[in-house]
């Protein structure tokens, strides 16, 4: 009987099925992973199916996948597009479908399925994932291998059957999860900002993995479905189909979904049939993936060798011996790094000298973790210290601040700048990379004077080279650097994230570049990303300190070494720097006599009895998130933690709260959006919806007075909240920011409720130059078409009136008058009254705007520092997409100040003449007062994905020259740590700029006009 062989080569796996003469499988293999060694693993697997059967027997073997073209040129095999492979296979096993769900390693894939009068199937259409592997299987495998830490709480090293296990038992634990936790999955770096935020919130694993197969299912929707009607029967293939939990979560959106036999190898088996179908017959001997593989050494660019020869590297980084305490134990304070993947301790005497550490994983688990190393502490120096006194720092600072009672919580920024200056005064600059974060940070005169951490992309971060390694089946402990020290030929690798790292390298070692090569590319393409990415146009001193977990490789120090051109210092402890700074650091308090000694025993911190329960946050009435909270009982202390909105995450410091210039600004928009409505609207008036999203932050009340007077009652949708979020993101027909994504949200909200929706394209706004065009970018322009696609709005139901706003009321009164829908029109008179009204009414709301900021600055001391927060108004007033700065800036003890309350219009813009963007010039504008100013120091709010702000943020930046400023990019994830830790650390920045203001004789450098 003949038999035909499918194989596919995927970006994770090697697939392989055997169907008979009648197209039935007989022989499915099992899946393998190839962690990078396709060629060889696809060798074995199609090696031991083809002992199976008589070599005469064997009529074709086909090829499909992302590797399997390269494979089947060199075999001279026939090779099958994968959607083709997938739907052939899916139709052959579950006739009459109509749509299906292709998840495989790196991919995504969205096929809906046609048939003509006789029977015949057709592609009626596709959609694929961009180059981003969120949601896929590879990004599925990486958050369980994250969370290995926290399910096991040991090393694990990565191979086929363990990694099985580590999913097996990682899916096994998110079915047991009651409340799936909100997890954020348009990209594998918002993930694990979600997962680690909320792991330090003590939110179970359970809830964060069932979360994390929600949000996985909520992005394939948004980003794949684009507003298609999935038509019955749906069927769900590829590797993640046998995930139960990922079932259920697509359950949720098709209830009838379907996953068919050989789901896995579907690819496999399309490959095999299309090659039968076609009447395929080859003659195939797998030895020959088993020969030379080698490419020349031109097909590839290389970088020096890794050399250590200017850098010294201690490789003896032990803890020091106990201390002798001859005359009683000493005085000690303690200082406690919570990292998002590891946790250390530094104990110290008076004098500075580092009496014990550790370094032990996070695993997820701050507070346990943190017991533990208490414990270990008492055990290995029980009798030698008196504890004096206790401060933390790291993304968990917060929570074992609170179960220690800390008496200094710091942020990590301040806290390495502490500690790297106690071991080298002389250091100038420091690189900084950590599990999740990585930060620059410029030093003058022993003080942290600017300083920059990485915004959204982890790449070249700790967990960046751990997830790599583990895909390449690299041990990063020891192993790793010594085949990168060992290369002799690095390969030179594109600075890219991690999925596309992955990507990367699977390619090349498809070309035939080596291992060992390529480990040692990883190390310059680490430094390349973290340069680019994180310094940027920084100033790289002559004296450079390398410190956190990265700092122990010798390969990242030579590529550091060799790509600089200069020495990098690195210092023994320096995996412990976060923690020796801040113990030095409330060591300081204490001998300045900022904090009193209290009563502590370390043993009795480390069997402090935790306990816990679960409630719903109900501390504003008008929010409707319902945000779980966790409310701990540490010994006989309660502390509270949980919520999206940051409100738990701003602890007590000993700095007084400042007015909350946003919570100013929204009381002045409410009060005047409320006058708005109060106009001659009758009982029967047909109610128009208006969305409070993009435009409407800034101009609800224009379009509130502009209804109202023409007759409409006018109905808002709610504050952005997670159903809100929800819907706006499912409802997405094309990747977008997320802003217009929350705009959707908006507009569904009101879909029922309204008789008309008020959509406007809105393309420019007035300018304070001639010369300036004033326009919206895009997205906000074509809100209105975009929106009425994606939910199906009928034209009729729109007031979609086209307006430029900085053309004068003539010009807007002609475009709402033809933009009302028949029936009612009231008349021309009539609305050119009520642009007129809408006009005078958004003058006023600006004039109150100005007058408070006028007060602020009024009331501000010529040595107090403010700071100037720029952004667009549907970023900087809408709390869900700001994280609520204005409040937590204000409980931190900050003056901020956002700049629609600030009057700009006279500040020159020299330097960007004819700006494009109406915003945009605003926000360079107060770039450019605030870079003029001693004591303005500038933020700017901008989110991922934003086209404009992909460089108006370097023209900010040029503008500021070398007075430090703050960038913050936000998107989906709800976690608020992050943005706090760079609130806090840009604090202290500002403050020692300020001393230096005063010392220099009140002014900085002014910049030019």
């Amino acid at each position: 009987m003949p038999y035909d062989i499918g194989v596919d080569v995927g970006a994770v796996s090697v697939n392989c099925a055997v169907l008979d003469a009648d197209g039935h499988v007989v022989h499915e293999a099992p899946y393998v992973r190839h962690f990078g060694r396709a060629s060889q693993v696809a060798q074995s697997v199609i090696s031991q199916t083809m002992s199976r059967f008589d070599r005469g027997d064997i009529r074709s073997v086909s090829f499909t996948g992302s590797r399997g073209d390269r494979l089947a040129r060199r075999l001279g095999a026939p090779h099958e597009v994968e959607t083709i492979a997938q739907a052939t296979a899916a139709v052959h096993v579950a006739p009459g479908v109509r749509s299906i769900i292709a998840m495989g390693g790196q991919d995504a894939v969205l096929l809906q399925i046609d048939y003509d009068a006789s029977g015949a199937w057709r592609l009626e259409s596709f959609a694929m994932n961009g180059p981003c592997a969120s949601g896929t299987g590879s990004f599925i495998d990486q958050q369980a291998e994250r969370l290995a830490l926290s399910m096991y709480g040991g090393e694990f090293r990565m191979d086929q059957d363990k990694l099985d296990q580590v999913l097996a038992d990682f899916v096994a634990l998110g079915e047991q999860s009651a409340y799936p936790a909100h997890v954020a999955c348009r990209c594998t770096v918002f993930t694990k900002s979600d997962m680690i935020h909320l792991q330090n919130k003590g939110e179970t694993l359970q809830n964060i993995i069932a979360g994390l197969h929600h949000g996985t299912a909520a992005n394939f929707i948004s980003t794949m479905l684009a507003g298609r009607t999935l038509h019955d029967p749906v069927i769900f293939i590829g590797g993640p189909a046998g995930n139960s939990l990922m079932r259920k979560a697509f359950s949720r959106y098709f209830p009838g979904l379907a996953t068919p036999p050989h789901h896995a190898s579907l690819g496999a088996v399309g490959a095999a049939l299309c090659s039968r179908l076609a009447g395929r017959t080859n003659v195939l001997d797998p030895a020959v993936l088993t020969g030379n593989r080698s490419a020349p050494e031109e097909d590839f660019a290389r970088a020096p060798r890794l050399v250590l020869t200017r850098s010294h590297f201690d490789p003896d980084n032990a803890p020091p011996p106990p201390p002798e305490t001859p005359d009683g134990p000493i005085p000690a304070w303690l200082g406690v790094d919570i990292g998002s993947t590891s946790t250390k301790y530094a104990l110290v005497d008076e004098n500075g000298r580092l009496l014990h550490k550790n370094y032990v994983p996070t695993r997820g688990k701050p507070i346990e973790v943190v017991r533990e190393l208490l414990a270990g502490l008492t055990a290995a120096l029980a009798g030698r210290f008196t504890l004096v006194g206790v401060a933390t720092t790291g993304s968990g600072r917060n929570v074992a601040g609170d179960f220690l009672d800390a008496d200094l919580i710091v942020d990590e920024i301040t806290a390495h700048a502490r500690g790297a200056v106690a071991i080298d005064p002389g250091i100038d600059t420091i690189f900084e990379i950590g599990g999740q974060d990585s930060k620059y940070i410029a030093i003058g005169n022993g003080r942290p004077t600017d300083f920059v951490m990485n915004k959204i992309c982890a790449a070249g971060t700790g967990s960046f080279l751990h997830e790599l390694a583990n895909k390449l089946g690299i041990n990063i402990v020891g192993e790793f650097q010594d085949v990168a020290l060992a290369a002799t030929n690095p390969v030179a690798l594109a600075e890219r994230c991690t999925v596309f790292m992955e990507s990367d390298l699977a390619a090349h070692a498809q070309k035939g570049a080596a291992r060992d090569d390529l480990i040692a590319g990883l190390c310059y393409a680490i430094v390349h990303n973290y340069l680019r990415r994180v310094v940027e146009n920084r100033r790289v001193g002559r004296r450079i300190m390398f410190l956190g977990g990265p700092s122990l490789n010798k390969g990242i120090v030579a590529a550091f070494e060799n790509v600089l051109d200069k020495p990098i210092l690195v210092p023994k402890n320096r995996e412990v720097m976060g923690a020796y700074g801040v113990a030095l650091l409330v060591r300081d308090a204490f001998l300045r006599g900022e904090k009193k000694t209290r009563p502590r025993d370390i043993g009795e911190l480390a069997a402090t009895e935790v306990g816990f329960k679960e409630t719903l946050c109900r501390a504003d009435p008008a929010c409707g998130n319902e945000c779980k909270l966790k409310i701990y009982r540490f010994g006989g202390r309660k502390s509270v933690w949980g919520g999206d909105c940051g409100r738990y995450e701003a602890r007590v410091s000993d700095v007084p709260a400042k007015t909350d210039y946003f919570a100013l600004r929204a009381d002045i928009f409410r009060r005047h959006l409320q006058a708005a409505e109060n106009g001659p609207t009758r009982p029967d008036a047909p109610a128009a919806g208006l969305p409070m999203g993009l435009h409407s932050l800034e101009w609800a009340v224009f379009w509130t007075t502009l209804l109202t007077r023409l007759g409409y009652r006018v109905v808002r949708s709610p504050k952005t909240c997670r159903k809100i979020v929800a819907a706006g993101v499912e409802s997405m027909t094309a990747e977008t920011c997320f802003p217009v994504k929350v705009f959707h949200g908006h507009v569904k909200d009101l879909l029922e409720a309204v008789d008309f929706l008020f959509l406007p394209t809105v393309v420019n706004i007035p300018a304070p130059a001639a010369d300036e065009k004033g326009l919206f970018c895009p997205m906000v322009q074509s809100s209105r078409y975009l929106v009425a696609a994606a939910l199906d709005i009928p034209e009729r139901r729109i007031i979609g009136p086209t307006l430029l706003l900085a053309h004068g009321p003539k010009a807007l009164a002609y475009a709402v008058d033809r933009a009302l829908p028949p029936g009612h029109r009231p008349g021309s008179g009539t609305v050119r009254a009520a642009v007129q009204a809408a006009l005078a009414a958004h003058q006023a709301f600006q004039n109150e705007l100005r007058q408070a900021g006028n007060h602020a600055m009024d009331v501000l001391a010529h040595d107090e520092p403010l700071w100037i927060v720029s952004g667009r108004p549907y970023n900087l007033h809408d709390e869900r997409l700001s994280l609520g700065l204005g409040r937590l800036a204000a409980r931190l003890g900050i003056t901020a100040v956002p700049i629609d309350l600030l009057d700009l219009s006279a500040t020159p813009l020299h330097r960007f003449p004819r700006m494009y963007w109406g915003l945009g010039s605003r926000i360079l504008r107060a770039a450019t007062a605030t870079a003029r100013t001693h004591n303005l120091f500038g933020v700017h709010l901008g989110n991922f994905s934003c086209g404009p702000d992909s460089f108006l943020e370097h023209f900010y930046g040029h503008i500021m020259g070398d007075k430090p400023y703050l960038l913050l990019e936000l998107d989906e994830h709800s976690a608020a740590a992050g943005m706090i830790t760079r609130m806090e650390a840009f604090a202290n920045v500002v403050r020692e700029n300020m001393r230096s203001s005063v010392k220099a004789g009140g002014r900085l450098r002014e910049a030019a006009p």
